[in-house]
Order: structure tokens, then C-alpha cells, then sequence
């Protein structure tokens, strides 16, 4: 399943949640009300069937509008809390209980006299309204809270079916057999002309799958690691195509406390390679800026005609920095290929 497909069922799911929510919380509200009447009665030593169904019949729209209420100004205070704790949950209570009560004595003192009853008789009716009222936002924080559980499950089956396939594709460029068998042709040739060459060729080259092999179960690495690697990916290549490549960076200081996907940096320099052609007449030329939120990797178009452009690569890369909350820019020109990835 494509990584769009995946959150779309997440998104569904999401919806009929709450949908169910909604039907669940008006169930448990009529409820609720039946069992608040019925317990007064029987504190009230009157425990009759037919007033408890006659002050149901009567009070059953007040407590759908209730339900309905504090469905809505729950939902309103979620969307504005960052966390789902106690606190919340008691700031929902006193909310809703507040928004309620100043609707109930709205009509109450619209629809009776306040003289013949007075402050107490406001009160009894009121409290009991304070206290269903507080039963049915407890119910609706016990629906929120399982379904951000189950969401969350959801959620976490998704991106960690995403973290596999970009785990995948790493471990497909880990084990590439042209990159591998082009290092190891550049190796031998080095042996017979620059043993140092040789010896530092090496070393660069073991660094670069220690990297990999390190970081394949990572969501992030720091900003320095990745340019180390990249680094010593840069000088293998460099030495395969001598003066055919040009790779220029540049990075800003306070950049270096940031993290990174692993291997993001390396695979669009190693997909401008791929997907350019590069001789002496015609340089592939590499730029990579890193600023203080951004890196920017930018290469001259001279297209291949017999490489596959099927966007893979560039379609996991978006896939990883979308789990982070975080999105890449892409943009093409007739001259200039240019991907910008945020730093996490």
C-alpha cells in the first residue's frame, strides 16, 4: 500500500470513530439520564416505574441537547489541548459544567419566577443537572481516550510499515552491485598507482557501509554524522569520475545541532549521478547548501535517456519526513534539478 493509501485508511478510520462516538455518547447519555432518575427516586423513597418513565419522557430532550452540548465544546478544548491528562480532563469538566449551568439558569430564570422558589430551589434543580452534566463529559472523555488509543495503533501500524519499505530501499543501496563492483574496480586500479590513495579509498569505503549498516534502524541522526557520511561517499565517487564532478557544500555552523534522515543527503546526490550523464565537456556539477532549518541539493539537468525515472527513491524520502511531521520541496526548471529537505 502506497504511503497516501495508508493514511487515507487512517483518516477513514479516524472518521468512523468518531461518527460511532457521537451514537455511542448519545446511548450512554439516555442512559445515564434513567439512571440519575431512577436513583433520586429511590433516594427520594418514591421508586415508581411509571414517574421514572414520565420524568424520563420529560427530561430526555434537555438531555440530548446536553449530550450534544458538551459533545461539541469537548471536541472544541481537544482540538486546543496538546495532551490528553487529567488536568484536561478536569479543565473539560469545569467548562462544560460552566457553559451549561449559565444556559440552564438563562431559562430557568427566563421560564420561572425566582421568587417562589428562591436560591434553593435553583440550586436543587441545577445541581442535578451539574452532576449529569459531569457524567456525560466523563463518558465522552472515556469514548476520546479509547479512540485516540486505537487511532494511535493505527497510526503506529502505518508508519512503521512505512519505516520498513525506507529500511528496505536503504539496504537495496547498501548492497548495490554497480556501486560496490565500480568502488572495487576504482580500488584495484588505485593499488597499482597510489597505495595511500589505495589505503584512504578503503577506509572511506568501509565508513560508508559501517554508516549505513549503523543507521538503518534510525528515524534520525545528528546533521554531523550524515555529513560525514556524505563526505566520504562524496570522495569515492570524486575519485571514480575525477574532474567529470563537481561537488560543492556549504553549511551554517548553527545547522549542526540538527538531526536528519539517515542517508537523505547521499541518496540525491546519488540520485543526480544516476540520472545525469557527466564528461569532460559536460561537468554534472552538485551544489549542497545547508542553512539553519534547511539543506538544499541542487544539480544541472543533462538527462539520461536509458535510466528509469519511476521516482522511488524521492517517493520514500517524502514517505520518512512525513512521519516526522515535515515535508520535502521538489522543484524542477529546464536548467537545474533542486530537492529541499527541512532539518528535523
Amino acid at each position: 500500500m502506497a504511503f497516501s493509501n495508508g493514511w487515507t485508511v487512517f483518516n477513514t478510520f479516524a472518521d468512523m470513530k468518531g461518527k460511532r462516538m457521537f451514537w455511542g455518547v448519545a446511548l450512554l447519555a439516555v442512559l445515564t439520564l434513567i439512571a440519575c432518575i431512577a436513583t433520586f427516586s429511590v433516594l427520594a423513597g418514591s421508586f415508581q416505574g411509571k414517574v421514572i418513565l414520565l420524568n424520563f419522557a420529560l427530561n430526555i430532550p434537555f438531555c440530548i441537547f446536553i449530550g450534544y452540548a458538551d459533545y461539541k465544546i469537548v471536541s472544541f478544548l481537544h482540538k486546543r489541548q496538546k495532551n490528553t491528562d487529567a488536568l484536561s480532563i478536569v479543565t473539560n469538566v469545569i467548562v462544560s459544567n460552566l457553559t451549561i449551568g449559565i444556559v440552564f439558569l438563562t431559562f430557568y430564570l427566563i421560564s420561572c419566577s425566582i421568587t417562589p422558589y428562591g436560591l434553593n430551589g435553583i440550586l436543587q434543580h441545577l445541581l442535578p443537572v451539574m452532576l449529569l452534566n459531569s457524567m456525560i463529559v466523563l463518558i465522552i472523555e472515556a469514548f476520546f481516550y479509547n479512540n485516540l488509543f486505537l487511532a494511535n495503533k493505527v497510526r503506529l501500524a502505518v508508519v512503521e510499515k512505512e519505516k520498513t519499505k525506507y529500511q528496505l530501499e536503504n539496504l537495496k543501496r547498501q548492497v548495490n552491485p554497480h556501486f560496490l563492483f565500480n568502488c572495487l574496480n576504482v580500488l584495484s586500479a588505485l593499488a597499482y598507482q597510489d597505495a595511500d590513495k589505495a589505503n584512504l579509498f578503503t577506509k572511506k569505503l568501509s565508513s560508508v557501509y559501517r554508516y549505513l549498516l549503523a543507521t538503518q534502524e534510525e528515524n534520525k541522526v545528528p546533521l554531523p554524522d550524515e555529513l560525514d557520511f556524505v563526505n566520504a561517499y562524496i570522495y569515492l565517487e570524486q575519485i571514480r569520475f575525477g574532474e567529470t564532478l563537481f561537488i560543492n557544500m556549504t553549511c551554517n555552523k548553527e545547522a549542526l545541532t540538527k538531526y536528519i534522515v539517515p542517508a537523505s543527503v547521499q541518496m540525491l546526490v546519488e540520485n543526480a549521478l544516476k540520472h545525469n550523464i557527466n564528461t569532460r565537456d559536460f561537468p554534472l556539477r552538485i551544489d549542497i547548501h545547508i542553512d539553519k532549518e534547511h539543506i538544499t541539493v541542487t544539480n544541472n539537468l543533462q538527462l539520461r535517456s536509458t535510466v528509469s525515472k519511476n521516482g522511488v527513491g524521492l517517493k520514500n524520502l517524502e514517505e520518512q519526513y512525513r512521519i516526522h511531521g515535515k515535508c520535502i520541496k521538489v522543484r524542477k526548471s529546464d536548467s537545474d534539478f533542486t530537492v529541499t529537505l527541512p532539518l528535523l
